[in-house]
């Protein structure tokens, strides 16, 4: 018998029980990893931002020095995925 790990990356959390039966295995152990802090240029590259706009939006959460910045992935995906633009004027009339 030998014990196995498999590394789910999602949004929400997989529907698996302990005990339940998966390609002919036994779930034994559940556990959440925690999650390493994202530097700025991974986030413009998964956001398709530049690494300044990125800095300018998350400053408030900003856990590392002012020459690296570093995030958390989930209140940064949180921060960034909102529409932070601003609509100005009249609505176009077609």
């Amino acid at each position: 018998m030998g014990i196995y790990q498999i590394t789910v990356d999602a949004d929400s959390p997989p529907q698996i029980l302990l005990g339940q039966n998966l390609g002919g295995a036994i779930v034994t152990k559940l556990e959440q990893v925690k999650q390493e802090l994202i530097s700025a240029a991974d986030l413009a590259k998964a956001y398709n931002l530049s690494v300044t706009t990125i800095r300018n939006r998350l400053a408030a959460i900003n856990q590392g020095t002012g020459g690296k910045h570093m995030y958390n992935p989930e209140m940064a995906h949180q921060m960034l995925k909102k529409d932070n633009s601003n609509k100005r004027g009249r609505k176009r009339a077609n």
